[in-house]
This record gives C-alpha cells, structure tokens and sequence, in this order.
C-alpha cells in the first residue's frame, strides 16, 4: 500500500498574535498535522497555547518541546531536536517509553540534516525532516544543499520515511514527489504570507491534484 503524501505546517519559532485563530481554521480546512515548535515558551506558555485549540484537533498536533504535555493532551506526537538527541538520552529513552505505555500511537519525529543520517538504521522514528532541500523563505541565506542525484538515490534506498522542510512552495511540490519525499513541511511560505490560511489551502489542493493524477 503506498504511503500517503504528508503535507505538515511547522508554527512560527515566536508568539504571532492571530497564530492560534489560523491554525485553527487550517484545521477547519483539512491540516492534518501540525508541529507545535515555540523554542522560547515555557511549559506554562504552551499549555496555554494548547488549550486555545479545540480538543478535538489535539490529536493532529505535535510538540517540539515540554513533551511531558503529552500525556495531558492526548497529543498526535513529539518530536526529539537534534538537542535532545545529543544531551538528555537516557531521559529522552524513559520519557518516550513511559508515553508509548499511556499512548501506544504516539509518533516520534526528529530532523535531520546530512545525508548521511539518513543512512543509518532507524529504530525510532515514525518520520524525520530533512532540511534545508530547497532555498529557505524564513532564514535569509539558508539555501538548499544537497545534490539532486544524491538525495534521489538516497531517498530510494533509506528506510527513514522523510519529509522535505526549507523554502517548500507550492510550485516545489512535484519536484518534491518527483525526488522521492513522503510529504512536505511548511513554514515561512504559510507565516510569511499575508493570507497563510489561503496559502495553505492552495497548497493542500495542489498535494491533491498531484497524488490523484
């Protein structure tokens, strides 16, 4: 059975005052996954944050941070950074088997950022990020950098289930199905937009298109 094409809307890094009300309508829209990523909220901040968003959409969120919210939240997910992989393993390892016994669905993510990562065995990861595949819209001079032959035939052979992340616009939707990428992240060309819900709907129609043709 062939994987479904995941198209993923990452929040903005900060606090963007009508976040909440779009990401909501997103929802509304059909968003199926969204990654709560607010580096700089407290674990106060962002429970906050979630208990703006109707309950019934807690299943289609993903935190990147306090992932003890989890349990509390019924929450579709958390994802590692490359911080917690290097510096809290053994903490990570015992948080993430004490949520898997209260939420065996719960998914684990994480990114990366070579190649050669996606080499490796994966023993965890229901999908990883890779980043950046094409030239960012939210980071100034942080450009694609991976050669296409490469990523191709890396794509082909890992056993990662890899999402494209940097500069994904919606002209850049086939080149990423044509690569090899289970799906798409958004970010600065839904938050830098000034009508993000339409950005992303246009987007989402042409996944759709795409998928069915």
């Amino acid at each position: 059975m062939k994987e479904p094409f995941r198209l993923i809307v990452i929040s903005s890094t900060d606090g963007f005052e009508h976040e909440i009300g779009y990401v909501q309508q997103m929802f509304e829209a059909g968003l199926e996954l969204f990654h709560l990523r607010k580096p700089k909220f407290s674990t106060g901040q962002l429970r906050r944050y979630l208990e703006k968003i109707g309950s019934q959409y807690h299943s289609r969120i993903v935190i990147h941070s306090h992932h003890e919210l989890a349990a509390s939240f019924r929450i579709r997910g958390i994802h590692l950074t490359t911080k917690h992989r290097k510096k809290r393993v053994f903490i990570n390892w015992l948080r993430l088997n004490y949520l898997k016994l209260r939420q065996k669905k719960i998914t684990v993510s994480t990114g990366f950022h070579t190649l050669a990562d996606l080499k490796q065995p994966n023993a965890r990861y229901d999908y990883v990020f890779l980043s950046p595949v094409f030239e960012s819209i939210s980071k100034v001079g942080y450009s694609g950098t991976f050669n296409e032959d490469s990523l191709r035939e890396t794509l082909n052979k890992t056993s990662y289930k890899v999402i494209a992340m940097g500069g994904v616009t919606e002209d850049k939707i086939e080149r990423a199905m044509d690569m090899g990428f289970t799906g798409v992240a958004l970010l600065g060309s839904i938050w830098k937009s000034k009508e993000p819900v339409e950005v992303f709907k246009q987007i989402q129609a042409r996944c759709r298109q795409l998928v069915n043709m």
